[in-house]
């Protein structure tokens, strides 16, 4: 690094001073009040970040991105476009993230990586930016190095350099233990109608396990009988949903055209890569979950008859708690 000029001095004190004011200002998830902390237990909690499916941005939901907090630990789950501005609505500050997991690398999960790592590393780069551990399917290292090397350009105006990420690649059947929780990944069905026969692509669902609680994600997903057997007894299962009809009825609404051709594969699509309502209940059934939480919601409307509609299509198969989420909903488990 070269001598401090008084200019480059001064940038760096303006700096550090914005980033000081920045921190004092922005709430922080381990400011959360002491009677949301159980005495003596630790708090297991996923807030839901996003819960639009893809790939169309919204003005009501933000893509999709989930938050695993286990007292002041914190695991981001998929990093949609918009996550960085939900995080600070959640009260979760840059800096707090400690790992990343990515189930998938279709945009409307990967959208929003840029941002997380060129403003953490934009905001403690005075300090020393730290690198940021980051799981994922096969890709997610090429497509890391890329994001990273998309701020070297900025980063010649910031005292330090930007750091290598530590990123690990994962298939069906790894294991990782972060702290005190443990995730296991199975490949689930997402990519069944679109993967070539040599593609190392992989869709990926997650159960994180800590002290006897549960959740599993499942990601994107159509039916899957190892993301069945892995989300058996777990306290929570949060699941992608489809409204497979809706969904393609706005696609028309909007003017899109499409042939014959192009609609049956958009139907298949979404009703065997993605879980239909009936699909969740059995899933969910099957599973013998305690708890359903709802997102990705594809084909969300306004209609205020959807939501009941679908869950009663549901409850046909499964007869516990079932809870469409909003952005920013969060659930103890």
């Amino acid at each position: 690094m070269p001598p401090l000029t008084p200019v480059r001095a001064s940038m760096i004190a303006l700096l550090l001073a914005t980033i000081l004011s920045a921190c004092a200002q922005s709430p922080s998830i381990s400011e959360m009040s002491p009677e949301d902390e159980k005495s003596g237990v630790f708090v297991a909690e996923w807030v839901e970040l996003g819960t639009r499916s893809g790939p169309i941005p919204g003005t009501d939901r933000s893509q999709p991105s989930h938050v695993l907090r286990v007292d002041d630990q914190v695991i981001l789950v998929d990093v949609g476009d918009g996550t960085t501005q939900q995080l600070a609505k959640a009260g979760v500050g840059l800096g707090d993230v400690d790992a990343v997991f990515i189930s998938h690398l279709h945009f409307d999960h990967t959208g929003g990586l840029f941002a997380l790592l060129s403003l953490r590393y934009q905001s403690s780069s005075a300090f020393g930016a730290t690198p940021l551990a980051i799981y994922g399917p096969p890709g997610t290292a090429s497509m890391v190095r890329q994001l990273e090397a998309a701020t070297l350009a900025a980063a010649e105006l910031l005292p330090a350099p930007p750091p290598a990420h530590e990123v690990h690649e994962l298939s069906g059947g790894a294991s990782v233990t972060i702290g005190e929780i443990l995730i296991n990944a199975v490949e689930n069905s997402h990519y069944d109608l679109i993967k070539p026969a040599d593609s190392a692509q992989v869709s990926l669902s997650f159960r994180f396990d800590i002290e006897g609680r549960s959740v599993v994600y499942t990601g994107d997903t159509g039916p899957s009988a190892d993301l069945e057997e892995m989300a058996r007894g777990t306290d929570l299962l949060v699941s992608e949903i489809m409204d497979a009809e809706t969904a393609i009825t706005q696609m028309r609404e909007s003017g899109m055209r499409m042939t014959d051709d192009t609609e049956a594969y958009v139907r298949a699509h979404f009703t065997r890569q993605h879980l239909t309502p009936d699909e969740v209940g059995k899933l969910a059934a099957s599973a013998h979950v305690k708890s359903l939480v709802l997102t990705h919601f594809g084909g969300a409307s306004d209609d205020p008859q959807q939501i009941p509609r679908l869950t009663r299509r549901i409850a046909q198969y499964y007869d516990g708690p079932i809870h469409f989420a909003e952005d920013l909903d969060a659930f103890e488990f």
